[in-house]
């Protein structure tokens, strides 16, 4: 009670307070800071902890941002899960595309019905079988014979040739054929529709040219197709530079979220909220690794689309390199923000699958312009940034873009980096909750 009086304490604790305040407002005797004594050292330490912890408690040390960096390289160099799904899924994932996926409509199987059974009947027949996009399938004999051929898909067209074909033909007249599709693929069906009227109108004019006919079919205006790009009109030329923009957003995306949710599990992000680690330290430090694992793949898919599926190179190719690294840059981003609202692997891999896909399918320009694009869809692929590398990858290879051409590609997707760095910054505790 004596010791509470003395502090003018009205209790025990009030009086603890007051003596460690005084304690700490007593400087140290000049006797105890002697050189050469324990309290000496450890208050020069205290200083020098002190004054280090005022100079690192900057918005960004590279120090602390190339250790968090180091640590995830060793992480990943040490998995070989990892490993096997940031370049082998990559290299898997391409031939499938590339091997699998085609537009190409050729080796179209038919079979024909004719009632002429005329020389004439035989050489359209045969115009048919020459073109090198049909292969004939027997022969039909009935109505009923050509419908249940169609439904069992043992053909996908059957052509009609009615009985007075040859006569009509030599007259010079303009008989008709009656052309069965299976439509059960429209864009399919739309294109066999043009392959057949583009063999059956210049056979029609040949034989009316050889019957002095040739004035009454031609028509005043003719409208002739070249393409420009991709003239052999084959689909890996189109498939091969554009599914690396798939890839790209899709596995360094999953790698990166995943990698930093995997802290959240094990309890390991509690280094990142005990210390003196900045947001950007953090964030950057672990997406530099993942930065460098997606140029790693662009290089090897460049590389594949280049040497197996013989897909030439023919715009700049530093400028793509330059798209390239911007674009991964934006989808680690992405991971990163995905990773600031989920808190298990599982959920992060879903949620940055269906993020990262959904948009590249639908909107970046795969499989329609974007340009041709109307309301929230629009939106959504100018804000997008595989719309952009679509872009620049596909341009690259198929239609021959310069580094110039490439340029505003390349500042919308420096542009996305800044804004996907700040939004999840401002997402991300420096604490839990």
């Amino acid at each position: 009670m004596t010791t509470n009086a003395s502090k003018g304490a009205t209790n025990l604790e009030e009086a603890f307070i007051a003596y460690m305040q005084e304690a700490n407002e007593t400087p140290i005797s000049r006797h105890a800071l002697a050189p050469g004594s324990g309290l000496e050292a450890a208050a020069n330490s205290q200083r020098l902890s002190d004054s280090h912890r005022q100079s690192d408690n900057s918005l960004l040390n590279f120090r602390r941002l190339f250790a968090y960096s180091y640590c995830e390289t060793l992480e990943i160099t040490r998995d070989p899960v990892r490993l096997a799904f940031a370049f082998i899924g990559s290299m898997a994932l391409l031939f499938v595309f590339g091997f699998g996926i085609t537009m190409d409509v050729n080796k179209i199987e038919f079979a024909v019905l004719d009632y002429d059974q005329s020389p004439e009947s035989q050489d359209y027949v045969d115009s048919l079988v020459g073109s090198n996009y049909f292969v004939q399938r027997g022969r039909l004999y009935s109505q009923e014979d050509m419908e249940r051929r169609l439904k069992e898909n043992s053909i996908t067209l059957a052509l009609e040739i009615p009985p007075d074909f040859g006569r009509e033909l030599k007259r010079g007249g303009r008989p008709t054929v009656s052309t069965w599709i299976d439509g059960a693929n429209p864009s399919r069906a739309s294109t066999i529709e043009g392959y057949v009227q583009g063999v059956h109108t210049p056979m029609i004019a040949e034989r009316a040219r050889e019957a002095g006919q040739l004035s009454s079919l031609t028509p005043r205006v003719m409208v002739e197709q070249r393409f420009r790009y991709n003239p052999t009109f084959e689909s890996i030329d189109a498939m091969v530079p554009a599914v690396p923009s798939i890839l790209l957003i899709l596995i360094p995306a999953i790698l990166m979220t995943v990698s930093v949710v995997k802290e959240k599990e094990l309890g390991s992000i509690t280094n990142f909220y005990v210390t003196l680690t900045s947001r950007l330290e953090f964030l950057l430090g672990k997406q530099l690794p993942y930065i460098g694992v997606g140029l790693a793949n662009f290089f090897i898919l460049t590389l594949m689309a280049v040497f197996l599926f013989d897909v030439p190179l023919k715009g700049n190719g530093s400028m793509l390199v330059a798209c390239a690294a911007a674009y991964v840059t934006a989808v680690t981003g992405i991971g990163l923000l995905v990773f600031a609202f989920t808190s298990s692997q599982v959920a992060a891999v879903f949620v940055t699958t269906i993020v990262t896909i959904l948009p590249t399918v639908q909107f970046s320009g795969l499989m329609q312009p974007v340009s041709t694009l109307e309301g929230g869809a629009r939106l959504m692929g100018t804000f997008w940034p595989t719309t952009y590398y679509m872009h620049a990858g596909v341009g690259a290879f198929t239609k021959g873009l310069t580094a110039r051409e490439m340029l505003p590609d390349l500042l919308a997707l420096l542009a996305f980096i800044p804004v996907l760095t700040l939004l999840t910054a401002l997402t991300l505790r420096k604490q839990e909750q």
